[in-house]
């Protein structure tokens, strides 16, 4: 039997951070099957993957979704048959689950090893969540489904915002075990016993909401021409306030850069362990629509001497 553990939350909460520290502690055959919107996956590229472990990328939609739950499906069928003791499962950062249980009860036929579910881990933004889980109802959902809940980030949050997250989580999650977390840090052990005495919680499956209409506008930056570092910057602040999310590479005169964040708050720092990457390839999730083109382009005029191009 394959444990399987879910992770979901907004972008940018820390579930690859998360995932990254849970495959660090594993001394059996692990699987990941990692989800990302965007039709590009930086997720897969940043996980420190040990050597061994089978890795099933699925990007261009949610796995909840009408759009990629075939392939979903099917990767789950295949996983059953490698001999996994654990399946770890990253859903992209505006998935439902609520028809995850729809789905494993579907494939209990056409599998050779059964999952054993262990529940859901969700992460939270303590600096943006209050603000997202108004406006986005799969972040509700995702709270509704969880057995555990993570406040992360919590050093970038004064009390009362912590507070605000804590009164939200309680009223969606009554149950869910809660945990507030500095970059993620959770032992695997103690998540997988909290988790277990709350698993008689567990809400009945509906229908996800995620659909192809439900879908952020989701662009791909890429170019092979490289910015300065300050002129990095100066792009990243002119479109960070209409964005969701914004990952990936960006190739600078001083090397390649891993850009990461949520909203106004951005990282970007030298990525030269990616030897692999050696091009700018930039996902930008917006939070204004198909206006996003627009945007990115005149902010990518200021600063690059060639058309860049978005998919």
């Amino acid at each position: 039997m394959t444990e399987l553990l879910l992770l979901t939350g907004f972008l940018g909460a820390g579930k690859t951070t998360l995932l990254n520290r849970l495959l660090e502690e594993q001394t059996v055959k692990t699987g990941v099957i990692v989800n990302e919107f965007s039709q590009t996956g930086v997720d897969g590229q940043l996980l420190k993957a040990p050597r061994g472990i089978d890795l099933v990328e699925l990007n261009n939609g949610s796995i909840f979704c009408a759009c990629i739950k075939d392939n979903f499906v099917d990767a789950l069928i295949q996983l059953s048959d490698a001999g996994l003791d654990r399946l770890f499962i990253e859903a992209s950062g505006l998935a439902d689950p609520a028809s995850f249980a729809t789905i494993l009860e579907g494939i209990r036929p056409h599998i050779q090893q059964p999952y054993h579910y262990l529940g859901s881990v969700c992460l939270v933004d303590a600096l943006y969540f209050p603000r997202y889980f108004k406006l986005l109802p799969a972040l509700r959902r995702q709270l509704e489904y969880s057995q555990a809940v993570l406040i992360n980030k919590t050093d970038l949050a004064d009390e009362p915002q912590l507070e605000l997250c804590r009164g939200l989580i309680r009223e969606t999650a009554p149950e869910a075990y809660l945990c507030e977390t500095r970059y993620a840090q959770v032992p695997y052990d103690q998540l997988v016993r909290e988790m277990a005495r709350r698993s008689s919680t567990s809400r009945d499956a509906q229908t996800s909401s995620n659909t192809e209409s439900t879908r952020p506008k989701t662009v791909t930056l890429s170019t092979m021409e490289a910015i300065t570092p300050e002129q990095l910057a100066q792009f990243l602040q002119e479109i960070a306030p209409h964005t969701y999310r914004i990952k990936g590479f960006v190739l600078t005169t001083d090397g390649l850069y891993l850009v990461s964040g949520t909203g106004l708050v951005l990282t970007n720092s030298p990525a030269r362990q990616w030897e692999g990457q050696s091009t700018t390839s930039l996902v930008i999730i917006s939070s204004v629509g198909l206006s996003i083109v627009s945007r990115v382009l005149e902010a990518a005029q200021k600063v690059y001497a060639t058309p860049v191009n978005l998919r």
